[in-house]
C-alpha cells in the first residue's frame, strides 16, 4: 500500500504505536478542545490507512483506504475496525478549517475532472478556474504525495502540500503549487483533479458526546444505533436499528415506515440523524406528532422518548456499551399493510380505504385480503393459507363473515391465540394479533 501523506499545519502525536489505552487518551484530548483547530488522526499499518476528522469537539467524519482511494465509514465500524487492525500506529495532525474541509471534499467527493498529468494544460485549467471566478479544489496526487489548491471565486486562497508553508500572497499561492507540480513530474507521474462540488457531510453517526456520558469515547460510538420500537395498544409490532440519516413515517408505501391507518399522514413525520443526537419533525400531518404526550412540529429525542403517531406509539431507545452487534436492519416497516409476492416491484396505489378485510402474515410479509365471505389457514392443500412445515400445528382456522362482523373460529389439536388469550372463537377487532404456532397475523378490515 502507498500511504497517502496528508498536508497538515502542525503535528500534535508524533507516530507510535497504537493501544486502544493511548488510543482512548488521544481522542479525549482531541474531544476536549472544542475550541481549537481541528484535528486529523491517522492509524496505518503496511495494508491499511484510516483518517478520523475532529471538529468542534466532535467527530466529524472517517474513511478507510481501498484498492479505489477511500471510502467512508461510520464512526462505530472505524472504531471497531482499529481494534482488529494487526500492528497499527497512530498519528495526529493540527489542520486549519480550509485545509480541514478540503480534505473532506478531497476524500469524499467526485471529482469534476480526473486526467493524467501528461494529458492536461495545467496552466489553461487555472486560468479558467480564475476567469470564471469559480470555487474549487485543485489536486495533484502521486504515490505518496497529496498537493491541494483551494480557490474562493477565483482566488487562489491556500495551497497546501506536506507541512503547510503558509505561503502569502495570491500569485505566491499559485505559483507555490505549480512549482511542487513540476518537481513531483520529474520523479513519477500524477494525477490532476478539480473538485467543483464542495458540499461535504458528517458520517451518519457523528454526533457530540453528552456531557454526563459516563463510559469512554470509543464505548460510546461502538454503543449499539438507536431503536425504534412500534407499539400498538403497548404491544411491539416491530423494532429495528436506526442506522441512516433519515427515516420517514406515514401512511404512503415509499415512507421508511409505514402505518396503513386514516389517523396517519401520507407523509407523516421524519427523524433526522444530526450531530447534536436525533431530531423528530412532523410534516404538517393532519393529526399531529406526539412527544411524550406533547405535540411538536420539532423535538430533540432522548432516549426513552416515546413518539406518538395516530393510534402507534414508538419507543425511542438508546443503549450502551461496547457488548452487541451492529447488524443492520431492514428499515423499510409496512405496518400491517404489505404486498404479496405476486405484487413485487409494483408502487403501491394512494388509497384511503380498501373494500375488503385484510391478514398480514408478519413472517413472510404478505397480505391477503379476504375477498368472499370466508378465508381458511391450515395444514391442508384446500386452505387459503397454508401453515407450512412439520411442526404446524394441525389446526384449521376459519375467518368469516357474520352480519357486519367477521368472525374467527379454530378447530384443531392445538388452541389459536388472539392478542395472547387462547380462543376457540372471536369477534375481530382492527389490528388483532393472531398466533397460529408460530405463524403470525394481524386482522385489518
Amino acid at each position: 500500500m502507498s500511504r497517502l501523506q496528508i498536508p497538515y499545519t502542525s503535528v500534535l502525536l508524533d507516530p507510535t504505536d497504537y493501544d486502544p489505552e493511548r488510543f482512548e487518551s488521544v481522542l479525549k484530548r482531541f474531544l476536549g478542545d472544542r475550541d481549537g483547530d481541528p484535528v486529523v488522526i491517522e492509524v496505518f499499518n503496511d495494508h491499511v490507512q484510516y483518517l478520523t476528522f475532529i471538529k468542534d469537539g466532535q467527530v466529524y467524519w472517517c474513511c478507510v483506504s481501498d484498492p479505489d482511494g477511500f471510502s467512508g465509514l461510520s464512526v462505530r465500524d472505524c472504531f471497531s475496525s482499529l481494534r482488529r487492525t494487526q500492528f497499527p500506529k497512530v498519528i495526529g495532525y493540527s489542520v486549519n478549517l480550509l485545509l480541514f474541509h478540503s480534505l473532506i471534499v478531497y476524500l469524499q467527493t467526485k471529482p469534476e475532472l480526473k486526467v493524467s498529468s501528461t494529458l492536461v494544460d495545467l496552466d489553461e485549467l487555472l486560468d479558467r478556474i480564475e476567469s470564471e471566478k469559480r470555487n474549487a479544489l485543485v489536486t495533484a496526487l502521486q504515490p505518496g504525495n497529496l498537493v491541494m489548491l483551494r480557490y474562493k471565486e477565483g482566488v487562489p486562497a491556500a495551497c497546501y502540500h506536506g507541512l503547510s508553508t503558509g505561503v502569502s500572497g495570491e500569485t505566491s499561492r499559485r505559483e507555490d503549487f505549480l512549482v511542487k507540480i513540476y518537481t513531483m513530474a520529474t520523479k513519477a507521474p500524477f494525477e490532476i483533479r478539480i473538485y467543483t462540488d464542495l458540499v461535504v457531510t458528517h458520517s451518519e453517526d457523528a454526533r457530540r458526546i453528552p456531557a454526563d456520558y459516563e463510559g469512554t469515547a470509543t464505548s460510546f460510538f461502538l454503543s449499539q444505533p438507536p431503536k425504534l420500537i412500534v407499539k400498538l395498544k403497548n404491544r411491539p409490532l416491530k423494532t429495528y436499528n436506526f442506522t441512516g440519516k433519515q427515516i420517514t413515517i406515514g401512511r404512503l408505501p415509499q415512507n421508511d415506515i409505514v402505518i396503513d391507518n386514516l389517523s396517519v399522514s401520507r407523509q407523516h413525520a421524519v427523524i433526522h440523524s444530526v450531530r447534536s443526537g436525533y431530531v423528530i419533525r412532523d410534516l404538517g400531518s393532519k393529526n399531529g406528532t406526539l412527544l411524550n404526550g406533547e405535540k411538536v412540529e420539532q423535538g430533540e429525542l432522548r432516549g426513552g422518548d416515546t413518539i406518538q403517531i395516530g393510534k402507534y406509539e414508538i419507543a425511542f431507545q438508546v443503549t450502551t456499551g461496547e457488548e452487541g452487534s451492529c447488524d443492520t436492519l431492514d428499515q423499510t416497516v409496512i405496518i400491517p399493510r404489505f404486498h404479496s409476492g405476486s405484487c413485487a416491484g409494483r408502487e403501491a396505489p394512494a388509497v384511503e380505504k380498501d373494500d375488503f378485510p385484510r391478514l398480514y402474515r408478519r413472517s413472510e410479509q404478505e397480505e391477503y385480503p379476504i375477498e368472499g365471505d370466508s378465508l381458511v389457514i391450515g395444514r391442508s392443500r384446500e386452505s387459503d393459507i397454508r401453515l407450512k412445515g412439520l411442526f404446524a400445528p394441525r389446526v384449521r382456522v376459519n375467518i368469516h363473515r357474520m352480519g357486519p362482523d367477521w368472525v374467527l373460529q379454530a378447530d384443531g389439536q392445538r388452541a389459536v391465540r388472539v392478542n395472547g388469550e387462547k380462543m376457540e372463537e372471536k369477534v375481530l377487532q382492527e389490528e388483532d394479533l393472531i398466533a397460529i404456532g408460530s405463524e403470525e397475523f394481524v386482522f385489518k378490515h
